[in-house]
């Protein structure tokens, strides 16, 4: 039964041994360099338990060398401390650097809560701060310590700057907060059953999932028509980086906006008609005769403050017509040059729900474009503007 006992006892030592060899000597640090060498900084990371002792060995040794932790006094830019440590377990020695730097810097600067709203004041604690080296964080100052009164319908973003001035050593960091209009008060919005209008995107997702297929099917058979190819194509597009604004009220997330996909839509035909100076496979001249109409709808914003949203529904139109000849060799995908006189209009709306619609101007214009191809796989494009023309401003 002894020799039992003495097995786990030898196991058990073993393992508390082989546990024991973690970082005791402490991690390494860095430590500000004074202008009259003086820095401190203190080392080590043992228990400090009565069965266990420590001699450490390096330069600058501030007090008992004897002790756990210890406090040193750095002088050179990187230092090495050794630690030797007697306990049951055998004698162990550990190592740890300690840097001096001449600067203290700003690493980075975190807000911690979600928003602001107008006017309201920031405190130094609203943010986490790391410094190199570390402690210098309760020095840290700020500008400005009052986010700007903002009288717009959504939320903003605002910069504040941070700075660090210690003993001729200065650093800076900025940090963005978002800030939200408190009195945005409901009469500036339509209510808007946004459950409804989730089920009603949803269709409008499958409606936009079967065009798609559809378009593929008619870009598919387009290979046949001749001389005239169709040409359709319908895009879903989801938006970019985070789409997801935060509003609040006091410290409660009370609203936020989101901007929901991108629907492009485009049909276009290109007619190339043969003329009697063309020869197939071998090579000729071609008319052209094209046009073209684009949609982009979205994208949709969405905004909620309380019990009251909005939606704003951007749309884009585009149009053009083109007309010009094709000079081809062998092939029109194998070798061709083509020139295009092109006329083309634009123009937007956005359109708030419950408000009016707000139009952009209408553009005009006329220019000429060339195009070269070869081989189907290069195809480069260059184009020159006669002129370009506003209506309604």
């Amino acid at each position: 039964m002894k020799t039992i006992k003495l097995v786990i006892t030898s196991a058990f030592m073993l393992l508390l041994c082989m546990t024991a060899k973690a970082q005791w000597a402490g991690e390494d640090k860095e430590v500000l360099r004074e202008s009259d060498n003086s820095q401190t900084v203190t080392i080590g990371a043992a228990d400090g338990s009565s069965d266990k002792c420590y001699e450490w060995s390096g330069p600058n040794i501030v007090g008992d060398l004897h002790q756990a932790t210890i406090t040193v006094n750095p002088q050179s830019s990187e230092e090495l401390y050794t630690v030797t440590r007697s306990s049951s377990c055998g004698v162990e020695q550990d190592q740890v650097k300690v840097k001096v730097v001449d600067s203290v810097t700003i690493v980075s600067v975190t807000p911690l809560k979600d928003c602001y709203n107008s006017g309201d004041n920031l405190a130094l604690s609203d943010f986490e701060i790391k410094t190199n080296p570390d402690g210098y964080e309760s020095l840290v100052q700020f500008t400005p310590t009052r986010v700007t009164n903002y009288a717009g319908e959504s939320d903003e973003e605002q910069t504040i700057t941070f700075s660090l001035n210690y003993r001729g050593h200065t650093s800076t960091n900025e940090a963005t907060v978002n800030v939200f209009n408190e009195d945005l008060g409901l009469s500036t919005c339509k209510s808007v059953d946004f459950n409804k209008f989730l089920e009603d995107f949803k269709k409008i997702n499958a409606m936009v999932q079967k065009a798609q297929g559809f378009a593929d099917k008619l870009n598919t058979l387009s290979k046949d028509f001749n001389p005239c190819s169709p040409d359709f194509h319908l895009v879903l597009s989801l938006p970019q980086g985070s789409d997801i604004h935060a509003c609040c009220e006091g410290k409660e997330i009370t609203g936020f906006r989101v901007d929901l996909p991108t629907i492009d839509a485009y049909l276009g035909i290109d007619c190339y008609i043969p003329t009697s100076l063309s020869i197939p496979h071998v090579g000729g001249l071609e008319i052209h005769v094209g046009a073209a109409i684009g949609v982009r709808l979205g994208p949709l914003s969405i905004k909620f403050k309380r019990e009251c949203s909005t939606i704003t529904i951007p749309l884009s139109l585009y149009a053009n017509v083109a007309g010009g000849v094709r000079v081809f060799f062998g092939d029109p995908d194998f070798l061709s040059a083509e020139l295009n006189l092109v006329g083309e209009g634009s123009t937007s709306l956005t359109w708030t729900i419950g408000e009016s619609i707000q139009w952009s101007p209408l553009n005009v214009g006329l220019k000429i474009v060339g195009k070269v191809t070869l081989c189907s796989f290069y195809t480069d494009e260059v184009d020159y503007n006669l002129f370009t023309y506003s209506f309604f401003n």
